[in-house]
């Protein structure tokens, strides 16, 4: 859940806690340069209570709140700038229009993904991948499109991931996986029962685990290793085709995999190179372009 929406919901907040919630709600980004005197100054409240509002809301005080609602609502308050991740054409369009506004949305999502992508975090998540024995993917839906693309480019480079689209068997994967083995979860939400039963199994076996989810905190982020946020401009129901989302999704995975890909470049590609000719030396084209020939 957003900052923003426990502030709105002010779930076991006092009175003057409730004030100074709604002061954050109101202040946005105004907040940068505030501090906890000025503002219980201007709430009429103390800067204990202030305190004590951001320990509820779980953050070890004011300084770690102020960090991570500033970048929430700076990144809420960025709208996309030329279309409408929900609704990127309308009924009235014409062809030409609607070819030019999933563009449009297609090259603001990647920019969009790339501005809240922290290259520590890569980093790390390709260590966790490129040291594991088996990777899992859980997901559920029309997410695991991308993921079996995944799949595919790591099996050309001998790398196993595991994917399983029932959702029951995945709740056995997640059981049975063994120490050197780690787990990828998405969920756009961070929310899904399935998604979260899984990370907790994950934890208590000390499997590592990554999440792909939305940018805020959701319980799936209290859970897993490491977190990598895709773009969330898009609702959850109310969209016309999760265009940004899988857009995301997928982009995030081929950049994971064009990190674990580079950081052994040429054994991968000996090994890309070495399957493909054992496995698809059928493939040809009169393409001069794509035929195989030209390598």
């Amino acid at each position: 859940m957003l900052i923003r929406d426990r502030l709105r919901e002010k779930i076991g907040m006092s009175d003057n806690e409730k004030i100074i919630a709604d002061y954050f709600l109101k202040a946005d980004e105004n907040i940068e340069k505030d501090t906890v005197r000025t503002i219980a100054e201007k709430t009429y409240t103390s800067p204990s209570t202030l305190i004590r509002l951001c320990h509820k809301l779980g953050f070890t005080g004011f300084s770690d709140f102020k960090n991570k609602y500033l970048y929430e609502v700076k990144y809420i308050n960025l709208k996309f700038q030329n279309v409408d991740a929900n609704f990127p054409f309308r009924r009235e369009d014409t062809a030409r229009e609607v070819m030019s506004k999933i563009t449009d949305l297609y090259l603001e999502t990647i920019k969009d993904t790339k501005k809240i992508m922290d290259m520590r975090t890569l980093l790390r998540c390709r260590k966790i991948c490129g040291k594991s024995k088996e990777i899992y993917i859980f997901s559920y839906g029309t997410y695991l499109n991308q993921a079996y693309s995944f799949k595919e480019k790591m099996m050309k480079i001998g790398k196993k991931v595991i994917i399983s689209s029932n959702l029951n068997y995945q709740l056995y994967e997640a059981e049975i996986m063994q120490a050197g083995d780690m787990a990828i979860i998405i969920s756009y939400s961070g929310e899904t029962n399935n998604s979260l039963l899984i990370a907790k199994q994950c934890k208590k076996n000390n499997i590592p685990t990554i999440a792909i989810t939305s940018v805020g905190e959701n319980d799936l982020t209290k859970i897993c290793d490491e977190i990598l946020y895709i773009s969330t401009k898009e609702s959850l129901y109310q969209n016309i085709g999760d265009y940004s989302i899988h857009l995301s999704v997928s982009y995030m995975l081929d950049v994971l995999y064009s990190l674990i890909f580079q950081k052994e470049f040429d054994r991968f590609y000996k090994t890309k190179l070495q399957l493909a000719m054992s496995l698809e030396k059928d493939r040809k084209s009169t393409n001069s372009i794509i035929n195989n020939e030209k390598l």
